[in-house]
């Protein structure tokens, strides 16, 4: 399988806050990178949502805002025992090539290579 990724994606876990007009719903990252997220929550969203999905990678680093859309939605997780269900795939709107450094800063690990 060829990728076709354009930026690295790193293995974070940080708190994330996903706004539509209507509501808002809780997650928490899976991995990321500065064109997308991946995200597990606690509401389920539909493919073509069009999203702000807000952010910190650390308690230090300034709060990020993006705007995204839904991409992927995956079937909820079937454990009795877990609590953030829905996992879904956001790109955003606009990449944010300067996002890459502050996920190489936070994260322990690199990215797979491209």
């Amino acid at each position: 399988m060829d990728e076709k990724r354009s930026y690295g994606r790193y293995s974070l876990w940080f708190p994330v806050t996903i706004d539509l007009q209507s509501r808002r719903v809780w997650a928490v990252c899976k991995d990321v990178s500065a064109s997308g997220i991946l995200i597990s929550s606690s509401g389920q969203l539909e493919v073509g949502d069009v999203v702000t999905v807000s952010f910190r990678v650390s308690p230090e680093a300034a709060e990020k805002r993006l705007t995204g859309r839904i991409v992927r939605v995956e079937p909820p997780d079937d454990n009795p025992r877990a609590v953030w269900v829905h996992r879904m795939a956001i790109e955003f709107l606009e990449p944010d090539a300067a996002l890459q450094s502050l996920f190489a800063d936070t994260s322990s690990r690199p990215p797979p290579p491209l």
